[in-house]
């Protein structure tokens, strides 16, 4: 028996509601919309807007006129010692010029929270320096010690008085008031010992060293090692740096050292002589084909750096440092050895002499027959089946098999490095196209589009590129449009944040209705490579003027 109700009646849920700006289904009695937050009711919709418009006043109560004498000592204590413990002891003092002031003693822990930071890698105003402490202020801390040492010798060595007859009865001595003052006294020095500052307990004392002081005057002794790093102070935990020597020391160095450098800086230029084209850390990977796992980004975190040299007649690979455990040497080392492997390079010395960890030579005629395997137009020519094994936009170069070898070496490139290496080899030794019909982007390929609102025309790249814009580090993109996946609709960055397609931020894109064909628009995103900012004229405004 027929009911005459069709199935898209009998399936609608009368307690939900299609949302006006997104079209989302949301459930009746709901203030905003769960997908796009915008307001279900145009009514409160305009309240909100009203009540933004229109705060409240803000009221401020006037401050009372007499205050606390005793809050006002407690909070000036506190900012005098700037610590907050708990569990404080008997090294109690407060920063004042008339009490001597305890000296701390820095350990490696307070270096290593800060990670041994060297002075230029830091703003100053980050983090301020330490003032070390000059020849005067170290005889006179001297001497004060040595006298309360003495002060304190001869108090031990008096005689101890006989008790004398108390001037008044013990009865009026232990008085209810009496009492109450020493519970007030005492628990008034309590407080002051919980907001004074606490010597740590160190395993050994440092001998030698340098005395500094931290920003709030904490008197700190540090070893020699840790100059020009930064630190926590043990009893306030500022960070602060270590200077990296007196003024008159460094100006004497300086000035000592001055002849030197000019005399050591043609020495250290970088000039590799014949090879015009120097590539530095590039990623070589060495590859067991019996061992080879086909899965993106399995081999992006097996390589080993090398520096790419070429000229006229061959390119070398080199090793600068041999890899420890922790990587391949730190950047002052491997400066070092470019700066020593471009000297003998320059002098045209013996091969085999070569100041370098490890050197593989190729000829003119393996130059030539260099080709890329990653990409390529189809996944079955490649070993790498189409795989992105290292790594998602990264492009590889097949390099010739060395003898008794049973691993193949890859040369990965970022797409600015791969320009770079074809420029240098079309320069050098005519090679053309390394990876014919590969799909790499040699030049920046990007296309007119309209916006649908606006009609304004701007460039966007073509999208069958992006993943090699997006995984180069030196390239940095901005979003300058939105793409409709079904109808094809282009919409400004700039119309879309007006329309609010999608919502204020965009999150919402792929589910948004679409203006034209009113499907879901999509995440079809259009970019632009960010231009560098353009340079200021103040130098040819200067010229001109005088």
């Amino acid at each position: 028996m027929s009911n005459d109700i069709t199935p898209d009646e009998q399936n609608t849920n009368s307690n939900e509601t299609p949302c006006p700006l997104c079209n989302e289904m949301v459930r009746v009695g709901l203030v905003r919309c769960w997908n796009c937050g915008s307001f279900m009711r145009e009514d409160i919709a305009e309240a909100y807007r009203k009540m933004q418009e229109n705060p409240p006043p803000m009221i401020f109560s006037p401050l009372p006129e007499e205050s606390d004498e005793s809050a006002e000592e407690e909070s000036r204590a506190s900012t005098a010692t700037m610590t907050a413990y708990s569990d404080r002891d008997d090294d109690d003092f407060e920063l004042d010029q008339s009490v001597s002031v305890t000296e701390y003693e820095a350990s490696d822990d307070d270096f290593q929270l800060a990670g041994g930071v060297e002075v230029s890698e830091q703003e100053p105003s980050t983090i301020p320096l330490a003032r070390e402490e000059s020849a005067e202020e170290a005889q006179q801390h001297a001497a004060e010690e040595e006298a309360a040492e003495k002060a304190e010798a001869e108090d031990e060595s008096k005689p101890k008085a006989a008790p004398s007859e108390p001037d008044e009865d013990h009865s009026v001595a232990t008085g209810g008031d009496v009492l109450l003052d020493v519970a007030l006294q005492e628990e008034k020095e309590e407080k002051r010992r919980r907001k004074g500052g606490r010597r740590r307990r160190r395993s050994g004392k440092i001998e030698g060293g340098i005395v500094v002081y931290c920003p709030n005057g904490h008197r700190i002794r540090v070893r020699e090692e840790y100059r020009g790093s930064a630190g926590k102070c043990p009893a306030c935990n500022v960070m602060y740096l270590v200077p990296m020597g007196s003024p008159k020391a460094t100006d004497e160095e300086s000035a000592d050292s001055g002849t030197e450098k000019e005399a050591a800086a043609g020495d250290e230029t970088f000039d590799p002589g014949a090879y015009k084209h120097w590539f530095q850390n590039l990623k070589l990977h060495a590859v067991d084909p019996t061992k080879l796992k086909l899965k993106p980004n399995s081999l992006e975190k097996t390589f080993s750096t090398v520096d790419v040299a070429i000229s006229p007649e061959r390119m070398l690979l080199l090793g600068l440092v041999k890899a420890g455990l922790l990587g391949g040497g730190s950047k002052d080392k491997q400066d070092k050895a470019r700066i020593d492997i471009a000297q003998h390079l320059r002098e045209e010395k013996d091969d085999a002499e070569i100041p370098a960890a490890s050197v593989q030579t190729l000829s003119a005629d393996q130059i030539s027959k260099l080709k890329v395997v990653f990409p390529t137009m189809y996944d079955h020519e490649s070993i790498f089946a189409g795989v992105p094994v290292f790594g998602k936009g990264r492009i590889a170069i097949a390099l010739p098999k060395q003898e008794d070898s049973k691993e193949n070496q890859y040369l990965t490139f970022s797409l600015t490095e791969y320009r770079k290496f074809a420029e240098a080899l079309q320069e050098l030794h005519s090679v053309g196209d390394l990876g014919p019909d590969s799909g790499i982007p040699l030049t920046d390929e990007t296309r007119q589009v309209t916006c649908h609102y606006s009609e304004e025309q701007f460039e966007a790249l073509e999208n069958e590129n992006l993943e090699f814009y997006e995984a180069d580090p030196e390239i940095e993109l901005t979003l300058v449009g939105r793409q409709c996946q079904g109808c094809q609709l282009i919409v400004s960055e700039d119309s879309r944040k007006k329309e609010r397609i999608g919502g204020k931020t965009g999150k919402a894109i792929a589910k948004a209705k679409c203006p034209k064909c009113s499907e879901k628009f999509g995440n079809i995103s259009l970019w632009q490579i960010k231009q560098a900012d353009a340079p200021t004229e103040e130098p040819q405004e200067e010229a001109a003027a005088s």
